[in-house]
C-alpha cells in the first residue's frame, strides 16, 4: 500500500469516527459541561460510563470519570501508607459517614453513594483519596478490623454484628461471637496453638478452630432449631470424613474450669475419636 493510499484510508477512518459521534449527538441531547466537584475541572456527562453514572452516583453527575477512578474503583488505593495514615484514613471515614465503616471497600460498591448530598460526597471522596489497599492494611494490622481496633473506633473495641459481636481476641485473632472469644483466649493461655476457621473436607463450612487436626466449634446459639439442623449436619459431616470435632456450648462456658479441661484433653490426646 503506498503512502498515498494510507493516507486516504486514514481519512477515512476519521471521517467514519467523526460520522458516528455527529449521530450520537444528533441522537441524544446536548449536555453542557459539568464542572467536578473534587478537581474543578470541567467535563461532558456522556463522557462517564453509564454504569457508573447509574451505580455510584445514582445519577447525580458531579464528578469526573479521572475523579471517580481513583476512588471508587477497587482497583485503586495506597499501597504504602504509613500505620498513622492508614489509622487519620479510618478516624477521618468514620467522622465523615458518622458510623463504622462497614467493610474496607467502602464508596466502591453500589449505593455507597447514594442519599448523600453533593457536599457530602465531596467529602467522602476526598478522604476515599487517601484510602489504603487491601494488601496494605493486612500487612501492617492483619485485618481491617483490627485497624478499627486500633484506630479506636469501635466502643469496647468490639463490633455489634446480625448474629453475636465481632471483637478481638488476646492473641489477635478475629472472632465473631464473644463465646468464640473466651475459648480463643483460654487456647492461647494455655499455650495450645490453634489455627482459625478451618474449612470443612466438603461443601462451605468452617470451624471456629482447628487444633493439631481436631476441629472446635462453638454452638451459642443452641435452641434455634434451624440452627441445631445445621449443628446436627456439620456434626455428621465431619463423622463420615473421620474428622474429629469437639463440641462446645454455653454451658460450657459457665465455669472456666470446665472449658479448660475440654482444650487440654484436646491438646493431650488428639487421636481420641469419640467427641466430647
Amino acid at each position: 500500500m503506498t503512502q498515498l493510499q494510507q493516507r486516504i484510508e486514514r481519512a477515512v477512518i476519521k471521517a467514519e469516527q467523526e460520522n458516528v459521534r455527529l449521530a450520537q449527538r444528533m441522537h441524544y441531547p446536548f449536555r453542557p459541561e459539568r464542572t467536578c466537584l473534587l478537581c474543578g475541572s470541567l467535563f461532558l456527562e456522556e463522557s462517564l460510563p453509564p454504569w457508573d453514572v447509574a451505580e455510584i452516583l445514582g445519577n447525580q453527575v458531579d464528578f469526573c470519570l479521572c475523579c471517580i477512578s481513583r476512588t471508587c474503583y477497587n482497583t485503586t488505593g495506597n499501597n504504602s501508607c504509613s500505620k498513622a495514615q492508614i489509622l487519620s484514613y479510618i478516624c477521618d471515614l468514620t467522622k465523615v459517614l458518622d458510623r463504622i465503616p462497614p467493610h474496607q471497600g467502602f464508596g466502591e460498591r453500589r449505593y455507597d453513594l447514594r442519599g448523600l448530598n453533593p457536599q457530602e460526597r465531596l467529602a467522602l471522596l476526598k478522604v476515599l483519596e487517601r484510602r489504603p489497599t487491601v494488601r496494605r492494611v493486612k500487612v501492617i494490622f492483619g485485618s481491617w478490623f483490627r485497624a478499627l481496633v486500633v484506630a479506636g473506633v469501635l466502643d469496647g473495641g468490639a463490633q455489634q454484628m446480625g448474629r453475636g459481636i465481632r471483637c478481638l481476641a488476646k492473641d489477635g485473632h478475629v472472632c465473631l461471637s464473644l463465646g468464640e472469644k473466651m475459648i480463643d483466649d483460654a487456647l492461647f493461655a494455655l499455650g495450645i496453638p490453634h489455627k482459625k476457621e478451618p474449612a470443612y473436607p466438603e461443601g462451605n463450612f468452617r470451624a471456629d478452630f482447628d487444633v493439631f487436626g481436631v476441629f472446635i466449634e462453638y454452638f451459642g446459639l443452641t435452641g434455634n432449631a434451624a440452627y441445631d439442623t445445621k449443628t446436627n449436619e456439620k456434626q455428621k459431616l465431619l463423622a463420615r470424613h473421620g474428622v474429629r470435632l469437639v463440641s462446645i456450648f454455653p454451658k460450657d462456658l459457665v465455669d472456666p474450669r470446665r472449658l479448660n479441661t475440654l482444650l487440654e484433653e484436646v491438646r493431650n490426646n488428639p487421636l481420641k475419636t469419640n467427641q466430647i
